[in-house]
């Protein structure tokens, strides 16, 4: 047995690593393809190199299911027409003990894949946004309002009560270096604003916080909303070359701006869906997009067993090509799901839990049908 389990592992993780390699490589040439109007303008072609290599951790780490499946597919569909299978089957190999076996390789394409979409793929995709900026001159303004970014970030005391809200207006940023032309209304916990601070430029450091250049700070006298009477307070102006904000607002919430959400790392979109909450602000997509990376690397193991019933047919029960094309539908009619139960997460309050966990458990129930279906027929 341990001969067979040897067998099964080294064949399944190199067919896998074969078949995601074509994938990476064939989405690395369309990627090519689409930036080739900017090519000798815009960038060179070591430039062009150089972004469609940082997004390839990304595309690696979202066609590492289906490649899995379809080296597990090409492994089993070879092992069937050389007999081997029969073979492995006299001998005693129950289904479950099949299934054993693969779950062996899974297991580590299933830590690679948490590894990849963790410490590689995010901080690769995030700076190939940012060497584009730098090579293009540009900077990030805010998916498409034109009011620029906002962020809401409420202020607390040691017991936990609001004591200012803040409504931040930046009209664009460089990442890791400013964010431009800030606007900054100060409303106090009942609803009146107290203070609206402008400045043309802003930088984070780690020891001070955010520090604005060129700061104008207008303090407004409160006044009760029923009052009709005149008051002779006045609007206070303050001008300040330098204006050490401090740490009110996370150095890393409009750098997580930037990037979707399917592109966050785990530890990245938790803290953000609870800095969310904390300010009581929507956080349902971020909420799905966590869980739905949480469950994302363990498909594998579900993508392996659905393998399984290819290993059952015969060789004339139709080629290898027929046999890929249906684990590439299979892999397609996964990611259709994913993106199903995501949209009905968000649009119809179902749990992001149940969303992220269901396409999996869908496919695996299906693998199961298929099991029985092949076991019945030999």
């Amino acid at each position: 047995m341990k001969v067979l389990g040897k067998l099964i592992f080294s064949q399944v993780i190199k067919s896998s690593l074969f078949v995601l390699l074509a994938l990476v490589a064939l989405f690395a040439f369309f990627d090519l393809i689409g930036q080739s109007s900017k090519i000798g303008t815009t960038y060179t072609i070591g430039q062009a190199f150089m972004l469609t290599a940082l997004v390839l951790p990304m595309r690696c780490y979202q066609v590492l299911p289906i490649a899995v499946m379809l080296g597990a597919i090409f492994t089993l569909s070879r092992l069937a027409a050389t007999s081997q299978f029969t073979v492995m089957r006299v001998s005693g190999v129950s289904p479950w003990k099949f299934a054993s076996m693969l779950m062996v390789p899974g297991l580590v394409m299933v830590l690679f894949a948490y590894v990849l979409g963790e410490y590689v793929a995010p901080p690769a995709h995030r700076y190939s946004k940012v060497a584009k900026l730098d090579i293009t001159g540009d900077s990030f303004s805010g998916k498409d309002l034109d009011s620029g970014i906002w962020v809401r970030d409420v202020v607390r005391d040691g017991d936990g009560k609001p004591t200012s809200i803040r409504f931040v207006n930046v009209s664009s940023l460089r990442p890791n270096e400013a964010a431009y032309d800030w606007k900054i209304y100060v409303f106090n916990p009942e609803g009146d604003m107290t203070s609206i601070v402008t400045a043309k430029e802003g930088s984070y450091s780690e020891s001070e916080g955010w520090v604005l250049t060129d700061a104008k700070e207008e303090k407004l006298p409160i006044i009760p909303k029923q009052s009709r009477e005149v008051t002779d307070e006045k609007v206070e102006v303050i001008h300040t070359p330098r204006l050490v904000w401090g740490k009110h607002l996370d150095g890393n919430i409009f750098g997580l701006l930037m990037v979707k959400p399917e592109y966050m790392s785990l530890q990245e979109l938790y803290h953000y869906v609870e800095y969310l909450k904390s300010n009581g602000q929507t956080y349902k997509i971020f909420d799905t997009a966590f869980w739905s990376k949480m469950f994302y690397p363990l498909a594998i193991l579900v993508m392996l067993v659905l393998a399984m019933p290819f290993a059952y047919q015969s060789a004339r029960a139709g080629g290898m090509a027929i046999k890929i094309f249906c684990g590439i539908m299979i892999g397609i009619l996964y990611y259709a799901l994913n993106n199903i139960f995501a949209f009905m997460s968000v649009l119809q309050s179902v749990p992001s839990f149940i969303s992220a966990l269901m396409p999996s458990l869908m496919m695996l129930i299906l693998a199961s049908i298929a099991m029985w279906w092949v076991e019945r027929r030999s």
